[in-house]
């Protein structure tokens, strides 16, 4: 990594650094590090864009891997995979969620009840 990268990289983490800190109230409730650029009040919604946009890309990643399971794992039954597959797509993180817990918790249960 040259160092024009290294610096360009540095600046983004560092005003979002600034940006989670102002958010959650570290500098005071009266003082807003923005506030100097002319643009009052926008730490908050830094700070906290940054989080949620976060949140959703862990829940985005949580989707794919719970579709990416479902296309590669064998069922006993074909019509299987298109019902999970449906509900995977129709129900996005409610499916995936439900996908965990009944089919990939419930398959590695009994195996390892087997090994006992």
């Amino acid at each position: 990594m040259n160092t024009t990268s290294r610096a360009i990289i540095f600046s983004l983490a560092s005003i979002l650094a600034v940006a989670m800190a102002n958010a959650f109230g570290y500098f005071g409730r009266d003082s807003d590090v923005f506030g100097f650029m002319g643009m009052p009040n926008f730490g908050i919604f830094a700070g906290l864009g940054i989080v949620v946009m976060l949140a959703f890309l862990f829940l985005l990643v949580f989707w794919l891997w719970m579709v990416v399971d479902c296309l590669k794992r064998d069922f006993k039954r074909d019509i299987d995979k298109v019902v999970w597959v449906l509900v995977l797509i129709f129900l996005h993180l409610l499916g995936a969620i439900v996908y965990y817990f009944v089919v990939k918790v419930a398959v590695k249960s009994p195996a390892k009840e087997k090994k006992k």
